[in-house]
């Protein structure tokens, strides 16, 4: 386990390291006490993390342009959250005029990759479900980077989990969140098709706005979750939650809605 990590991350932090949390961030919920839904999305977390199995640090050109306008809003020796950071692909720039950087995924191999690689760096690594809690107390971070895992947040859970992110946040501070829209993954009749399947015939207790399909991939083959982004509807949730859109864009060649927001 890493130990680089700046105190006043330490400071900031209310989870363990990855060697003492929880499976679950921490949060101790016996399956008893949850609903039919809650262990569904549950599932629906571990198949969506299973498929990285194999280090994917290809960057998107967004996120290529966004960084230097991300880190110069941040400032100097600013306290990062990689949230979603998956295999560290962010945090060597993350990491550029001083900073420190909390690397959070729920991904077991690809944190572990992740600290075989930065486990000398003024990084601390750990292991949670974002749909469940972010573990930090008020204003922890001076910046948060969320890149392409917002589309994995329930419809249902989507307002919690916003202002969970805006209070982890300190005011004035800054985060550039990145997500799927539907044309990126299925068209309007894939989605619908897959909608009815779930919902009358496997029977799952699935909203409408949530996608399962199916991945084949070399190394994965399964379900995998998303659900349903829609420009305005985020843009209202994001300003409902707190934040301020600072800068905005819908890549049509990747199908990413991309953010840089100041939490005001």
């Amino acid at each position: 386990m890493p130990t680089s990590a700046a105190p006043h991350i330490r400071d900031h932090l209310r989870a363990n390291p990855l060697s003492q949390i929880q499976r679950n961030g921490g949060i101790s919920t016996s399956d008893a006490r949850r609903s039919k839904r809650d262990l569904w999305l549950a599932k629906m977390s571990e198949d969506a993390v299973a498929c990285y199995v194999d280090p994917y640090k290809k960057w998107d050109e967004t996120e290529k342009d966004y960084m230097p306008f991300f880190l110069s809003l941040a400032g100097g020796n600013a306290r990062i959250l990689d949230l979603a950071g998956g295999y560290a692909k962010a945090v060597p720039p993350l990491l550029e005029g001083g900073n420190s950087v909390v690397l959070a995924d729920l991904s077991l191999p690809s944190l572990l990759s992740a600290i075989g690689e930065h486990a000398s760096s003024d990084v601390l690594f750990v292991r949670l479900d974002m749909n469940i809690g972010l573990p930090f107390i008020d204003g922890a971070f001076d910046g948060i980077w969320f890149s392409q895992a917002f589309e994995y947040v329930p419809p249902d859970r989507r307002t919690t989990f916003l202002r969970a992110l805006r209070r982890s946040v300190k005011d004035g501070g800054v985060v550039f969140l990145s997500a799927e829209g539907l044309s990126g993954i299925a068209s309007w009749f894939s989605f619908l098709k897959g909608y009815l399947y779930w919902k009358l015939v496997k029977r799952a207790p699935i909203m409408w706005g949530e996608c399962v399909y199916m991945l084949n991939l070399p190394l994965y083959k399964g379900w995998h979750y998303h659900s349903l982004v829609l420009s305005r509807r985020i843009q209202k949730d994001l300003r409902a939650a707190g934040f301020e859109i600072l800068k905005s864009k819908k890549s049509r060649k990747s199908e990413y809605f991309t953010y840089v927001l100041k939490a005001v």
